[in-house]
Order: structure tokens, then C-alpha cells, then sequence
């Protein structure tokens, strides 16, 4: 598997993916448009990602083939703490794919970036994520009501929380 920043022609795999009704069910959108893609993929390609705050990026998940099959979404929020976020096709959901991608994504923060503390939010029904989370070592720190969702904290460093 290979995470790689997105790049002009994604834009086609984006849409189709994450159009689908099982796809978006666990996401903040019901519909991604053609343009939404391709907005994506343009923003992406025009603002480098330093680890700054108030920076985002989104990275493609490919199989060895080049296969795209999902993408990261990665955005700090402080000098210490980013958030992730992941979407699959759901062709390659079951498969260990989510798993391994989220785990090479935050080897690449620790590696490249200070950042010590990492959290995900996802929606409450989505049980998958949850179970994914927790074998990566993240915790429960929240939860929302009005959004329906579940907060998820990973400390990379020693687990203070600093």
C-alpha cells in the first residue's frame, strides 16, 4: 500500500467512491459532486502541507498497482495536535486496508512531525471505525449528542498528554 499526496486525475476515483450510499453513510456528506472532487484535488495540489496550524491536506491510498482506493484526510489544529480522517471504497472494506493505511499515516506524522497528540471523530453507528480506533491504541475522550458522533484520542509520544 502506498499513501500519496493527491494529484491531477484523482478527481475521477474521488467521485466515484465517495458517491457511494455506504461510503457516505459515515461521512459529513450525502452526496460528493464531480466538482467537490475536483476541488478537492485542486486545494490539495495549491496549499503544501507543513504541519502548520489551521493547514489540511488529503492523501490518496493506493495498492502497490497504483489502484486508488481511499484517501486520508490530515489537518492540524494546534502546535500539538492534528486530526485525521480516512474514506474507503467500500469494494476493499473487510480487507485490512483502513487499518494499515490509518497505521502508515500516523508512522508518517510521527516520523515527520512534532505533533504528539492525534484525534478522529466518527459517527457513533459506525462500528467498524470504532474497532479500528481501538486496535490502533486510540481512546474514547468524547461524545456529541448533537452530532451523533464519537471523539478518539491517540497520544504518539509516551502517552503524556502535553
Amino acid at each position: 500500500m502506498i499513501l500519496r499526496t493527491l494529484r491531477l486525475g484523482d478527481e475521477v476515483r474521488l467521485h466515484e467512491y465517495r458517491n457511494k450510499k455506504e461510503v457516505s453513510k459515515y461521512q459529513s456528506w450525502t452526496r460528493f459532486s464531480q466538482r467537490e472532487a475536483r476541488n478537492l484535488v485542486t486545494y490539495t495540489l495549491n496549499h503544501p502541507y507543513e504541519g502548520e496550524p489551521k493547514q489540511k491536506t488529503q492523501l490518496a491510498v493506493t495498492l502497490k498497482d497504483g489502484t486508488m482506493i481511499g484517501d486520508l484526510h490530515l489537518e492540524t489544529l494546534s502546535k500539538t495536535c492534528l486530526t485525521i480522517g480516512y474514506t474507503l471504497d467500500s469494494v476493499y472494506w473487510g480487507m485490512g486496508y483502513g487499518r494499515e493505511a490509518v497505521r502508515g499515516l500516523l508512522a508518517y506524522i510521527k516520523e515527520t512531525f512534532p505533533h504528539n497528540k492525534v484525534i478522529a471523530y466518527i459517527y457513533k453507528e459506525n462500528d467498524r471505525s470504532r474497532r479500528l480506533l481501538l486496535d490502533l491504541g486510540f481512546v474514547k475522550f468524547d461524545e456529541s449528542f448533537f452530532y451523533h458522533d464519537e471523539g478518539y484520542v491517540l497520544y504518539l509520544r509516551g502517552g503524556n498528554k502535553k
